[in-house]
């Protein structure tokens, strides 16, 4: 069993580490630490030679711990979601539409829309390179001949282009969720776990839910996540919250 205190000191870490997460764009981020202590029902006491290690991630943190001469990691605790280590009652945080008015804000969505035309120029590429290898690959053998073209050849350098073109999208729509993460993060206060609630413009309902993903489609932010019902626990339906990005 795993032993530790959810101290102030512990809890500036967390925070100071997950801004590093989005500073940096990692997933998750381990450190050692002396925060917690292990007990072994085996041996019945507590053991003091265990290299402990703390992992953060947006939502939740686990400790995992190595016995020495060893260097395997033989011990991990469960994930603990952060937000129920800091409140007895997770609060519900308002996405405030008009926070993207801001500098900040409009900075971020003048880069992602910059992106999102760029991923869709490569995407009519991509997609322009599927027919040009069906029509070479339609040619006879005289045909070719006659257009002095060796269809094999121009096959393989469509296809090492189409995987290019590909990895670039990849590229894109991975820097254009990045961006949008940090648009939750930095403009609306939000990450990954957070109970969050939104209501669309020109539009009264009001959609409260737990964030969980987030992805982008020609400049709208899509969340979603586990939809809260009305007395303040979480349901059973994904709920989703689209999020236009104006500027």
């Amino acid at each position: 069993m795993c032993f530790f205190e959810f101290t102030q000191e512990l809890l500036m870490q967390i925070d100071k580490t997950k801004e590093m997460l989005f500073e940096q764009g990692l997933h998750e981020i381990s450190f050692q630490t002396y925060a917690a202590s292990w007990f072994f029902k085996l041996t019945n006491r507590y053991h003091q030679n265990i290299t402990t290690y703390i992992h953060i991630n947006e939502k939740e943190i686990f400790f995992s711990g190595k016995m020495r001469p060893f260097n395997d990691v033989h011990f991990c605790t469960p994930k603990v979601s952060i937000n129920q280590l800091k409140y007895n009652k997770i609060p519900i945080k308002p996405i405030q539409l008009n926070q993207l008015t801001i500098p900040l804000a409009l900075g971020l969505i003048k880069k992602i829309k910059r992106l999102s035309s760029q991923y869709s120029d490569v995407e009519d590429l991509f997609y322009g390179i599927e027919p040009l290898v069906n029509e070479i690959r339609a040619l006879d053998e005289r045909s070719a001949l006659d257009l002095h073209l060796d269809s094999d050849s121009q096959i393989n350098l469509l296809s090492r282009q189409s995987n290019e073109l590909a990895e670039k999208m990849q590229s894109l729509e991975a820097e254009m969720l990045s961006l949008s993460r940090i648009v939750l993060h930095k403009v609306f206060g939000v990450s990954k776990g957070d109970w969050i609630s939104c209501s669309q413009l020109n539009d009264s309902t009001l959609t409260q839910l737990q964030y969980e993903h987030c992805d982008i489609y020609e400049n709208t932010l899509n969340i979603s996540g586990t939809g809260i019902t009305k007395a303040g626990l979480l349901g059973k339906r994904e709920q989703s919250i689209s999020i236009e990005l104006l500027s």
